[in-house]
Protein backbone atom coordinates (compact mmCIF):
# COMPACT_ATOMS: atom_id res chain seq x y z
CA UNK A 1 0.00 0.00 0.00
CA UNK A 2 1.62 3.56 -0.97
CA UNK A 3 1.60 6.14 1.11
CA UNK A 4 -1.13 8.39 -0.24
CA UNK A 5 -3.61 5.13 0.07
CA UNK A 6 -2.25 5.02 3.70
CA UNK A 7 -3.34 8.47 4.53
CA UNK A 8 -6.89 7.80 3.05
CA UNK A 9 -7.18 4.96 4.72
CA UNK A 10 -6.31 6.33 7.83
CA UNK A 11 -8.56 9.64 7.64
CA UNK A 12 -11.45 6.83 6.73
CA UNK A 13 -11.26 5.30 10.13
CA UNK A 14 -10.57 8.34 11.80
CA UNK A 15 -13.61 10.04 10.66
CA UNK A 16 -15.82 6.66 11.08
CA UNK A 17 -14.80 6.31 14.57
CA UNK A 18 -12.30 9.04 15.83
CA UNK A 19 -15.49 11.03 17.80
CA UNK A 20 -16.68 7.81 19.43
CA UNK A 21 -13.22 6.56 20.60
CA UNK A 22 -12.20 9.97 22.18
CA UNK A 23 -15.47 9.77 24.30
CA UNK A 24 -14.82 6.36 25.74
CA UNK A 25 -11.00 7.14 26.37
CA UNK A 26 -12.15 10.78 28.16
CA UNK A 27 -14.68 8.82 30.05
CA UNK A 28 -11.58 6.33 31.26
CA UNK A 29 -9.05 9.42 32.00
CA UNK A 30 -10.80 12.46 32.04
CA UNK A 31 -9.03 14.76 30.26
CA UNK A 32 -8.63 15.92 26.77
CA UNK A 33 -5.17 15.53 26.08
CA UNK A 34 -4.77 12.38 27.64
CA UNK A 35 -7.76 11.18 25.46
CA UNK A 36 -5.90 12.45 22.37
CA UNK A 37 -2.41 10.75 23.06
CA UNK A 38 -4.69 7.10 23.87
CA UNK A 39 -6.34 7.73 20.28
CA UNK A 40 -3.13 8.69 19.16
CA UNK A 41 -2.11 5.15 20.08
CA UNK A 42 -4.75 3.42 19.08
CA UNK A 43 -4.38 4.79 15.22
CA UNK A 44 -1.05 3.83 15.08
CA UNK A 45 -1.31 0.40 16.35
CA UNK A 46 -4.15 0.33 13.79
CA UNK A 47 -2.05 1.74 11.00
CA UNK A 48 1.20 -0.90 12.06
CA UNK A 49 -0.79 -3.74 12.86
CA UNK A 50 -2.36 -5.95 9.34
CA UNK A 51 -5.61 -6.55 10.79
CA UNK A 52 -8.34 -8.61 8.97
CA UNK A 53 -12.13 -8.06 10.20
CA UNK A 54 -14.98 -10.10 9.21
CA UNK A 55 -16.75 -7.52 8.75
CA UNK A 56 -17.31 -3.62 10.23
CA UNK A 57 -18.57 -4.39 13.34
CA UNK A 58 -16.16 -6.49 14.39
CA UNK A 59 -13.38 -3.73 13.30
CA UNK A 60 -15.70 -1.55 15.48
CA UNK A 61 -15.66 -3.47 17.92
CA UNK A 62 -11.83 -4.13 17.47
CA UNK A 63 -11.15 -0.54 17.98
CA UNK A 64 -13.33 0.18 21.30
CA UNK A 65 -11.80 -2.62 22.72
CA UNK A 66 -8.41 -1.72 21.91
CA UNK A 67 -9.38 1.86 22.76
CA UNK A 68 -10.37 0.81 26.62
CA UNK A 69 -7.34 -0.94 26.88
CA UNK A 70 -5.23 1.52 26.05
CA UNK A 71 -6.77 3.66 28.55
CA UNK A 72 -6.82 0.92 31.33
CA UNK A 73 -3.33 0.46 30.50
CA UNK A 74 -2.77 4.50 30.66
CA UNK A 75 -3.95 5.08 34.22
CA UNK A 76 -1.94 1.45 35.19
CA UNK A 77 1.23 3.53 34.14
CA UNK A 78 -0.08 6.62 36.09
CA UNK A 79 -0.60 4.70 39.24
CA UNK A 80 -3.86 5.68 39.35
CA UNK A 81 -6.88 3.41 40.12
CA UNK A 82 -9.40 6.39 39.86
CA UNK A 83 -9.08 9.12 37.74
CA UNK A 84 -9.16 12.58 38.40
CA UNK A 85 -12.15 15.02 37.99
CA UNK A 86 -10.79 17.94 37.85
CA UNK A 87 -11.14 18.43 34.16
CA UNK A 88 -14.01 16.68 33.58
CA UNK A 89 -16.77 19.81 33.24
CA UNK A 90 -15.73 20.63 30.30
CA UNK A 91 -16.94 17.01 28.59
CA UNK A 92 -20.30 16.48 29.02
CA UNK A 93 -23.14 15.03 26.91
CA UNK A 94 -25.81 17.58 28.05
CA UNK A 95 -25.32 21.06 29.27
CA UNK A 96 -26.67 21.18 33.06
CA UNK A 97 -25.10 20.61 35.79
CA UNK A 98 -27.01 17.63 36.59
CA UNK A 99 -25.61 15.66 34.16
CA UNK A 100 -22.20 16.66 35.11
CA UNK A 101 -22.32 15.35 38.00
CA UNK A 102 -24.03 12.08 36.59
CA UNK A 103 -20.90 11.49 34.17
CA UNK A 104 -18.61 12.09 37.02
CA UNK A 105 -20.27 9.14 39.17
CA UNK A 106 -19.58 6.91 35.98
CA UNK A 107 -16.32 7.69 35.37
CA UNK A 108 -15.94 7.06 39.62
CA UNK A 109 -17.52 3.07 38.35
CA UNK A 110 -15.72 0.30 38.86
CA UNK A 111 -14.20 -0.68 35.74
CA UNK A 112 -16.01 -3.87 34.75
CA UNK A 113 -19.35 -2.25 35.19
CA UNK A 114 -17.81 1.37 33.94
CA UNK A 115 -17.03 -0.10 30.29
CA UNK A 116 -20.35 -1.35 29.97
CA UNK A 117 -22.58 1.59 30.95
CA UNK A 118 -20.54 3.53 29.38
CA UNK A 119 -21.24 1.62 25.85
CA UNK A 120 -24.57 1.29 26.84
CA UNK A 121 -26.20 4.54 27.95
CA UNK A 122 -23.43 6.74 26.16
CA UNK A 123 -22.69 5.20 23.00
CA UNK A 124 -25.64 3.11 22.66
CA UNK A 125 -24.78 -0.41 22.09
CA UNK A 126 -27.27 -3.41 22.51
CA UNK A 127 -26.65 -6.00 25.36
CA UNK A 128 -25.54 -8.41 22.06
CA UNK A 129 -23.28 -6.00 20.55
CA UNK A 130 -21.73 -5.25 23.95
CA UNK A 131 -21.02 -8.86 24.45
CA UNK A 132 -19.31 -9.12 21.30
CA UNK A 133 -16.95 -6.23 22.44
CA UNK A 134 -15.98 -7.52 25.72
CA UNK A 135 -16.21 -10.85 25.06
CA UNK A 136 -18.03 -11.64 27.62
CA UNK A 137 -21.83 -13.50 27.88
CA UNK A 138 -25.03 -11.47 27.41
CA UNK A 139 -25.80 -12.51 31.07
CA UNK A 140 -22.42 -10.95 31.92
CA UNK A 141 -23.62 -7.95 30.68
CA UNK A 142 -27.05 -7.80 31.96
CA UNK A 143 -25.40 -8.31 35.35
CA UNK A 144 -22.84 -5.68 35.00
CA UNK A 145 -25.53 -3.25 33.74
CA UNK A 146 -27.66 -3.89 36.69
CA UNK A 147 -24.88 -3.57 39.66
CA UNK A 148 -23.50 -0.59 37.58
CA UNK A 149 -27.41 1.04 37.97
CA UNK A 150 -27.14 0.19 41.34
CA UNK A 151 -23.93 1.21 42.33
CA UNK A 152 -24.90 4.99 40.67
CA UNK A 153 -28.54 4.90 42.51
CA UNK A 154 -26.73 4.72 45.79
CA UNK A 155 -25.02 7.59 44.52
CA UNK A 156 -27.44 9.85 43.57
CA UNK A 157 -29.84 9.60 45.55
CA UNK A 158 -29.61 13.09 46.11
CA UNK A 159 -31.10 13.61 43.12
CA UNK A 160 -34.51 11.57 43.75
Amino acid sequence: MNKRDLEKEFETKYNNYGKMLFRIAYLYVGNSADAEDILQEVFMKYLAGKYCFKNSEHEKAWFIRVTQNNAINFLKRKGRKNISLDDISGFTYEKNNDSTDILKKVIALPEKYKSTVILYYYDDYSVDQISKILKISKSAVKMRLKRGREILKLELEDYV
